[in-house]
């Protein structure tokens, strides 16, 4: 009488065993099945045609940008006395236009 209880308790447990070893297998939290990567062609990246420079534009950036420059050498002369009030906004200025001079002449 005995045998028989303990082997269908024991068939239960291993079945059970079974059955939820497969259930956890498949849904344990940070596993998750790797599926293979879709491999789809990307599109070629999108050139957008850059506006050639204007060339009186340029010159007149350029003219612009002498004429500042030509101040500061004067401004900075007397930076020991008095320190002019523009002199930070011309340079800024000066700045400014060096970079867009800078940009429109290397495209």
């Amino acid at each position: 009488m005995r045998r028989p209880a303990l082997s269908v308790l024991l068939g239960s447990l291993l079945v059970l065993s079974f059955t939820t070893g497969f259930v956890r297998s498949q849904n344990l939290p940070g596993h998750h099945r790797v599926q293979r990567p879709m491999t789809v062609p990307l599109d070629p990246p999108v050139v957008f045609a850059k506006p050639p420079a204007d060339s009186s534009h340029l010159q007149q950036d350029a003219e612009e940008l002498a004429r500042l420059s030509a101040a500061i050498p004067e401004q900075i002369k007397n930076v020991n006395q008095k320190l002019p009030k523009d002199l930070s906004d011309q340079l800024k200025q000066i700045e400014k236009l060096a970079k867009r001079l800078r940009s429109q002449v290397s495209q």
